[in-house]
């Protein structure tokens, strides 16, 4: 849709194409009958046998004596498009009586693949088993994998795209929802978008009646292009961009991670674990693959996936410019002749440096933050976090403000736990009272959270408090709903509990209510339910200050001497 080469884009749709691996393309007319090859060029239907898109443009063609030339069809070109980006593409003919029901032959080939694109007029049958393959895909995958991005493109003869949309989009509402669905106005109602979904219908046709679908006809050559493009649009966020390039490099270094847990680690494998509880020796594999994948990701991505030095501040500078808002109060933040988004500018690129192009002579308040800008054994370093969180407060105004930190801060801190994964309580571990409702923070060391086996053991917590608006808190953390908690830790004594839990397993896990809550119930029946986890570095930080507060040593010395000290 767009040809904008920028280079934040480029990175965008480079990343992209990166990710993307297999494309399948369903089609009733790819292959010849008597030879069973690739059709070449393949002539399309005459008008007269396809139904008119629309009876204005028909009555039309038919008065002025216009009859549109058959439009060629090349497979070959398709595939051509594809191979030139490194992308499998897969041709697949149904036949006339194929089934398109979810546990057809074809569905288990389209839901295996990145993207697939499907014609739309299948033996004649005016799109209603493309209208159900689209269907059975977006709603099986919502059912069975929800969080596997899906991008499905219709490649029509068809004249009248919008047709083609509106019934995709009515048996789609019948499936799933009206509410679960979302269809762009900019884009004539052609692209179709659900949480994990895109269906965007593509013409093959140029040159007809319909201008005001051109940017939605695409020749075969370009398909390729245009298949990235859409599927950039699924992951169009700067870091999700290099997330999609961490995971392309994974694929492409399996022999690497496969060669560091070769066959001849087996018999060590299974020694270590009739050592341990045999449960306890598989649990440890997770930790040791995540090890290798980020050991991959760091030496393949680098310290910078953005390139570096100027590369790097030319995306940013371009992501600025197209997706950065200022906020209310820019202006009175950089004064009535500065540039609010030439300051954000400088500050994302430049960051500590903008003390050499910003000075005293500003107006608003750089001046001020410039100041706190200080040369500390030679290298400059913020001086006042009072001048850094109005900074931040700037530079995110326009766009979610503190939601947007507080979900950063988030991420950054604690480990993500998916639906089905088992909550056991550990070091890290952040519970809420179902009856008192006060969050606690586990610091029960891990090694004496596991091999329990049936016996009592008593769990150390510290209450954690939730702060008045605007006061200090040291954690955000996401409830299920994704609603940021503001949770203040002080490693106190006071704030000190302690509860005892009995389990029949190794660990103490929670169990999932109707709710889907995990709860966990100690052994006075009072309940608690899971709702973060810290990740480990975060998690042991906050026990050795529980620990520092523990070892403090009470003593007599003279006070005089103890305010010198000060």
């Amino acid at each position: 849709m767009c040809d904008d080469k920028s280079p934040f884009n480029k990175f965008i749709l480079d990343s992209a194409g990166k990710y993307l691996q297999t494309v399948v393309v369903v089609d009733d007319r790819i292959y010849e009958n008597t030879s069973g090859s690739v059709v070449s060029r393949l002539m399309a239907p005459p008008p007269r046998l396809r139904k008119a898109a629309l009876k204005s443009a028909e009555t039309a063609n038919e008065k002025s004596g216009n009859v549109e030339k058959p439009e060629e069809v090349s497979f070959h070109d398709v595939q051509n498009s594809f191979a030139k980006k490194r992308i499998i593409c897969s041709l697949y003919q149904p036949k006339k009586n194929a089934s398109f029901t979810e546990h057809s032959d074809v569905y288990n080939l389209c839901s295996a693949a990145d993207v697939v694109i499907v014609d739309w007029d299948l033996h004649g049958d005016f799109g209603n088993k493309a209208t159900e393959l689209v269907g059975n895909l977006i709603e099986q995958s919502m059912k069975e994998v929800p969080h596997q991005l899906r991008l499905l493109l219709i490649y029509t003869m068809e004249v009248n795209l919008r047709s083609v949309a509106d019934k995709i989009y009515e048996d789609l509402v019948q499936r799933i929802g009206k509410e679960a669905i979302d269809v762009n106005p900019t884009t004539q109602g052609l692209v179709i978008t659900t949480d994990n979904a895109r269906v965007v219908v593509l013409g093959k046709r140029v040159n007809t009646t319909l201008s005001e679908y051109a940017h939605f006809w695409v020749p075969e050559k370009k398909l390729a292009e245009r298949t990235i493009d859409e599927f950039s649009r699924l992951a169009s966020g700067l870091l999700q961009s290099v997330v999609l390039r961490g995971i392309a490099n994974l694929r492409e270094n399996n022999r690497r991670i496969l060669m560091r847990f070769h066959g001849g680690l087996d018999a060590a494998f299974l020694a270590h674990r009739a050592l341990l509880l045999p449960d306890e020796a598989f649990g440890q594999i997770i930790p040791l693959l995540t090890d290798e994948l980020r050991a991959v990701l760091e030496d393949t991505l680098g310290e910078c996936p953005l390139g570096v030095g100027p590369a790097v501040d030319r995306i940013v500078t371009d992501w600025c410019t197209t997706h950065w808002k200022p906020g209310d109060d820019a202006q009175a933040f950089v004064g009535e002749s500065g540039d609010p988004r030439e300051f954000a500018k400088d500050v994302f690129c430049q960051g500590l440096s903008i003390k050499g192009k910003y000075s005293a002579h500003q107006t608003g308040k750089i001046p001020k933050l410039v100041a706190s800008i200080k040369e500390v054994d030679g290298h400059l370093k913020w001086c006042n976090d009072q001048r850094r969180i109005d900074l931040a407060t700037y530079l995110l105004a326009g766009c979610l403000g503190d939601s947007c930190h507080q979900q950063l801060g988030s991420l950054m801190s604690q480990r993500i736990a998916y639906e089905n994964a088992r909550r056991a309580l550990h070091l890290g571990v952040i519970l809420r009272e179902m009856e008192g409702q006060r969050y606690m923070l586990c610091l029960q060391p891990v090694c004496d959270s596991v091999r329990i086996n049936g016996k009592t053991r008593a769990f150390i917590f510290c209450l954690l408090d939730v702060p008045d608006t605007g006061k200090p808190f040291t954690h955000a953390v996401m409830d299920r709903n994704r609603n940021s908690i503001q949770l203040n830790y002080r490693p106190e004594i006071s704030k000190c509990h302690v509860t005892n839990f009995t389990t029949g397993s190794d660990a103490v896990c929670a169990a999932k209510d109707d709710e889907g809550l995990f709860i966990f119930e100690d052994d006075g029946k009072n309940k608690y339910e899971w709702i973060a986890e810290l990740k480990t570095e975060h998690a042991q930080r906050a026990a050795e200050q529980f620990g520092r507060t523990l070892s403090r040593v009470g003593l007599t010395e003279s006070e005089w001497l103890r305010l010198k000290a000060k």
